[in-house]
């Protein structure tokens, strides 16, 4: 049997994810596709585009068998915590062999290389990231130039292959037995936003949804649904046409009054007094959440970073919740559950062995969770329900429709 696991987002899906699991299924011959999804907020510390179940009912009929959550704390961190957040779920179910991941390098071994480096952190490394972070540069910038070597600086600068980096980083300081494959990207780069080729971006199409103000007709968005499986344009416009959709303005408001509500801001995940006392500073200046992610930023202190630190403070998510990432070795709290968001007939096979084979408990609904995990794993799921909760009521509020909570919701197989 071959569990093929792949971490994402699906923000929204489109072709090149459809590629991604043709390829596992065709060319790495896989019985079975495992999908560590982010839930209600995503890596930029933004909701996500469609709500989590949406988002894996599309994962589910585009060749998943199965699909995670991968938890809000880790979904809003660092390319390092996210990465380290997904293989550890693939880690957990005891099943997954294989490891497929996008990457702009056409083969894996200079990333493995620089993944053992980030690991070990041999003298001379340690050395110059030490100078390096002296002179105020920020710490991608001077890992790239700690590695020394030209070609790797290059590599690690593109997005796909510093995610890919941190996959490997993950498989190793688990001592994973999962085998990594990287597929090289095709199509637009990451941050491309033009929706003319055959392959846009996650980026491009977001981008699109954001700046209409209405979806009248197919015909208005025709290009933009050009990048999605054929299956899933119709429910795709029928969401847009209703406004079942978020963008990170539509929980600007809900930021603004949780930046009021406090006075010091430095226990919120990787809020640094500077960061705080900036944010204290420019407050009464708060307009909306892209121009208060602009006005904070600087040289040292990307746009990205500050985008998570205002999606930490809005959620709640503070240093106590998040183990310690850079102990040795990883603890065996980080990730103390399996949440299921959706699954087909195949993959109800498969989470017969999970059950059997995987290292933590599985989760179809949180309602009797209480009576068997720890009160760290509590804490943890706590915050996916919340999370889930603040992006149903942004939704609420821009709709004027009622949606099912975590509690509530009526969870049925593909």
């Amino acid at each position: 049997m071959k569990v093929v696991g792949i971490v994402a987002e699906y923000n929204p899906f489109h072709l090149g994810h459809a590629y991604q699991l043709q390829y596992a299924r065709e060319t790495l011959g896989a019985d079975y596709c495992v999908i560590v999804m982010s839930g209600s907020f995503t890596q930029r510390g933004t909701p996500a585009l469609f709500d989590k179940y949406t988002r894996a009912s599309y994962a589910l009929s585009c060749g998943a068998d199965l699909v995670l959550e991968l938890p809000v704390i880790y979904a809003t961190a660092s390319a390092e915590a996210f990465a380290l957040g997904g293989v550890s779920t693939l880690q957990n179910t005891g099943v997954v062999d294989t490891l497929l991941f996008g990457c702009e390098a056409n083969n894996i071994a200079p990333l493995q290389e620089i993944a053992s480096i980030l690991v070990d952190e041999p003298e001379e490394y340690r050395q110059i990231l030490h100078s390096e972070l002296q002179q105020g540069k920020s710490f991608a910038t001077a890992r790239a130039s700690a590695l020394v070597h030209p070609e790797y600086e290059s590599i690690i600068s593109t997005p796909n292959n510093i995610l890919a980096v941190e996959y490997l980083k993950a498989l190793k300081r688990l001592n994973s037995s999962i085998q990594p494959v990287g597929l090289q990207r095709k199509g637009c780069g990451y941050h491309d936003e033009t929706l003319q080729s055959p392959l846009a971006s996650a980026t491009a199409i977001r981008k699109f949804i954001y700046a209409q103000s209405t979806f009248a007709s197919e015909s208005d968005c025709r290009e933009m649904l050009s990048q999605m499986p054929r299956t899933l344009q119709e429910n795709v416009l029928c969401k847009l046409q209703a406004g079942e959709f978020l963008s990170p303005e539509d929980i600007s408001l809900l930021l603004h009054y949780a930046l009021m509500s406090s006075t010091d801001f430095r226990c919120f995940y990787d809020c640094s007094e500077d960061i705080s006392n900036k944010i204290l500073r420019n407050r009464h200046l708060y307009a909306s959440f892209d121009a208060f992610c602009q006005q904070l930023k600087s040289k040292d202190v990307a746009y990205s970073r500050i985008s998570r630190i205002l999606c930490h403070i809005l959620l709640g998510i503070t240093d106590e919740i998040i183990p310690d990432l850079t102990a040795k070795p990883i603890p065996s709290r980080m990730l103390p559950y399996l949440r299921v968001l959706g699954f087909n007939e195949k993959g109800s096979a498969l989470l017969s062995e999970i059950k059997t084979k995987g290292a933590v408990p599985l989760l179809t609904t949180p309602k009797d969770a209480h009576t068997f995990l720890s009160p760290e794993a509590l804490s943890i799921l706590q915050k996916d329900i919340f999370a889930s909760d603040v992006y149903r009521m942004a939704l609420s509020e821009k709709t004027g429709q009622a949606y099912p909570n975590e509690y509530t919701r009526r969870f049925t197989p593909q």
